[in-house]
């Protein structure tokens, strides 16, 4: 019997959600065949099965959020009977302590809470079977904690990593926990106090769980409010709707509160004349969609120019992290896109080694996976440099906050016709507002006007990109 476990897509990933189940309970399951589609903060994807068999048992339905390394699913023979605990699938054994001698009543066993539950003895055999998960197993071990003294808090009394990780904060502050650490999480999300806010938990022995955070937030939602409780305004203000952050809308509101906070940005303005690069597309444009079947856009270009420039600036193409200045030698140029009411990033690599042709059809390949969610994560992974163009939306100007762990971002207004003196004569003239955002603790000021410059003479220009 083997286990489906919620995989770990990605650094940031902490949990997924299962929006379809392409198997159901007692399909034949070939390894290699799509077993789920799964939605991350970041991609939907198709999710592949690891095992041959029979699908046993969902034990997560569709919709549902789920922790990274939970088990979702059983996978077996046609006749194997599930197991009674999760104990005897598949696991690894325990230290080599627990096979020597017998776990003794006299060391209390704890569940995440910090209570004290009944005393038992573990015999070595039962000790094999104690349901963990292997990243779990690694942080017991590594922070000395003995698993067959933990509660689990996942199905069938599984120990996963967020039961280690309370134990952990347990044991350095001397702290007791009463919520699990997924139902603490959703609470400290929603903005719920769960200790003052008196909710009663339904898990063991009272322990706060996921179920009693959401039954509170749904009793809340349908409750009348007071005015105060919604606005800090003296008048009472009706609400709309309340919607806790999830999913990529999260992953973007922390990054941004991150980047804020950590990142001292530097802003700087260049006014272009774009009449030339109008010109150049405009002659251009009709033979590549024919030719090619790709519309060329001024994102196009600009990604092209953007390289051009990183390629002599390279010290904008960087990042800081865990104090490293990092210099990249690949340009992969991250272009800001609007998806399905969200903010999608896909990445075009190694921008500088394609034409315009290539980064425009790729650039066309990936927002069109984009708006219809399937992008893959190396195709908003590993970004070195990031272009947001709200032009379209006739912006004249802007400010964007840098993406981290980028050392900066350009930013792209709209165009506009303006008077400009040219060789002493006034002439109306197509112009266009560029930003460069940079991360002054690893780019000076000076760079940064510098590759704005450079930025600046390839679009008034953009014949220099032959040379």
């Amino acid at each position: 019997m083997y286990e489906v476990l919620m995989p770990k897509m990605g650094e940031t990933m902490e949990t997924g959600t299962i929006e379809k189940w392409r198997k159901q309970e007692g399909d034949k399951v070939e390894k290699g065949d799509i077993l789920y589609d799964l939605a991350t903060d970041k991609v939907s994807l198709e999710v592949e099965s690891f095992y041959s068999g029979f699908l046993k048992k969902i034990v997560k339905a569709q919709g549902i959020e789920v922790p990274i390394m939970e088990v979702i699913a059983y996978i077996g023979e046609k006749d194997e009977k599930l197991p009674d605990t999760a104990g005897s699938i598949k696991e690894q054994p325990v230290p080599e302590l627990a096979k020597t001698q017998q776990i003794k009543a006299d060391a209390a066993v704890l569940d995440v809470s910090g209570r004290e539950t009944a005393n038992t003895t573990v015999s070595p055999e039962e000790s094999e079977r104690v349901p963990v998960s292997p990243i779990a197993k690694n942080m017991a071990l590594a922070s000395g904690i003995d698993i067959s003294k933990v509660k689990g808090s996942g199905p069938s009394g599984r120990i996963i990593k967020e039961d280690i990780e309370a134990l952990i904060s347990l044991k350095s502050r001397g702290e007791r926990i009463f919520i699990s650490p997924f139902a603490k999480k959703i609470a400290n999300e929603a903005g719920i106090d769960y200790e003052s806010a008196q909710i009663k938990g339904t898990g063991p022995e009272g322990r706060i769980v996921k179920a009693d955070i959401d039954a509170y937030l749904i009793a809340a939602k349908a409750a009348p409010k007071k005015a105060e409780t919604i606005t800090s305004v003296s008048e009472a203000v009706r609400v709309l709707s309340v919607t806790p952050l999830k999913g990529i809308r999260k992953i973007i509101a922390e990054r941004m509160v991150e980047s804020k906070q950590n990142i001292p940005h530097v802003m700087m303005y260049a006014v272009c004349d774009v009449s030339n690069i109008i010109s150049l597309r405009t002659r251009l444009k009709d033979k590549i969609e024919k030719t090619h079947g790709i519309k060329i856009t001024y994102t196009d270009f600009l990604a092209k120019i953007a390289a051009a420039a990183l390629s002599e600036f390279g010290d904008i193409n960087s990042s800081l992290q865990n104090n490293n200045f990092i210099v990249y030698s690949d340009i992969n140029i991250g272009i800001a896109v609007s998806a399905n009411n969200s903010l999608i990033v896909p990445t075009i690599h190694n921008v500088d080694k394609l034409g315009i042709i290539g980064i425009a059809m790729k650039r066309t390949e990936l927002v069109e996976k984009g708006r219809a969610g399937k992008l893959s994560l190396d195709e908003i992974s590993n970004a070195t440099f990031t272009i947001s163009n709200l032009g379209m939306y006739g912006v004249r100007s802007f400010t964007a906050i840098i993406n981290p762990p980028q050392g900066a971002i350009m930013m792209v207004s709209e165009m506009y016709e303006a008077p400009v003196v040219i060789n002493g004569k006034i002439e109306i003239r197509t112009c266009m507002e560029i930003g460069v955002a940079v991360d002054h603790r690893i780019i000076d000021g000076a760079l940064g006007a510098q590759f704005l410059q450079r930025v600046k003479e390839f679009v008034e220009n953009p014949e220099m990109l032959m040379l």
